[in-house]
């Protein structure tokens, strides 16, 4: 059956981190699919070799009809974040929404093993990023008194029992009291933050990760988690804010 998709963001700026395969670029073809003008975000290449770029996603979205900008961003980079942020404005002129999806993940390490350059990088990658592309926006929503962050979350971060291990689950919890805690700082302002649970998907990644295969069948395409996205999206903090959202919880036909 054929996706209805309803202008639910015409008009509306989006960008989306890490969005040059998986979850984030599913993300922002969805943004795009329901009328926003997506800035799709990435690093240079994939460390682990994983296909995909910022500018061939956007590529896609604009082969659909939608509108993109493609841009290479390292968000642990803060020179590289303002940059990326300076040009959607120079583009677009505004910022709606914010969707801190890039990020790393370690496994099968335990804390011994764990190197300090390799947490260093997770923990530049998995929440300095979120904190460096969030306060390069927020001077833009406040003065807009407008805006919606939503961070990438896991079940990881809430559940021990979900194999994270100790440096990907740490990252994790900490996006997520990040997000709580920045949704009281920012209410004042109507700007609504979130932290979005995808559950287990089957994407680039996790297709290269070896215990995600005794679960596979379970899993759910990256595109299954478009409706929820494009929910807190639209979401201000006077409707919905300071809220942990798993994958689905909203149905394709909220709103309608």
């Amino acid at each position: 059956m054929q996706k209805i998709h309803t202008n639910k963001m015409e008009g509306m700026v989006a960008i989306v981190t890490g969005a040059s395969r998986g979850l984030g670029r599913a993300i922002a073809k969805e943004f795009a699919a329901e009328g926003a003008n997506v800035v799709v975000s990435a690093r240079r290449g994939s460390p682990t070799g994983l296909s995909g770029t910022a500018a061939e996603t956007a590529q896609q979205i604009r082969a659909d009809g939608g509108e993109a900008l493609g841009l290479t961003c390292d968000v642990s980079d803060e020179e590289q974040v303002m940059a990326m942020v300076g040009q959607t404005i120079d583009v677009y002129g505004r910022i709606d929404v914010l969707v801190n999806n890039a990020g790393i993940m370690v496994l099968g390490e335990t804390l011994m093993d764990i190197l300090p350059f390799t947490w260093d990088q997770s923990i530049a990658a998995n929440l300095k990023g979120p904190y460096l592309c969030s306060r390069a926006v927020l001077p833009t929503m406040i003065e807009q008194q407008s805006g919606s962050i939503i961070n990438i979350g896991s079940r990881m971060g809430s559940d021990h029992n979900q194999g994270g291990g100790v440096l990907y689950s740490s990252t994790k919890a900490a996006v997520h009291m990040f997000s709580f805690c920045l949704a009281e700082e920012v209410k004042e302002h109507g700007i609504a933050v979130n932290v979005l649970s995808p559950g287990g998907l089957k994407t680039e990644g996790s297709a290269a990760i070896p215990w995600t295969q005794r679960d596979w069948e379970q899993r759910v395409e990256p595109e299954a988690v478009g409706p929820s996205a494009v929910y807190l999206a639209c979401q201000t903090a006077s409707t919905f804010t300071g809220r942990l959202v798993l994958r689905a919880e909203f149905g394709e036909t909220w709103g309608a």
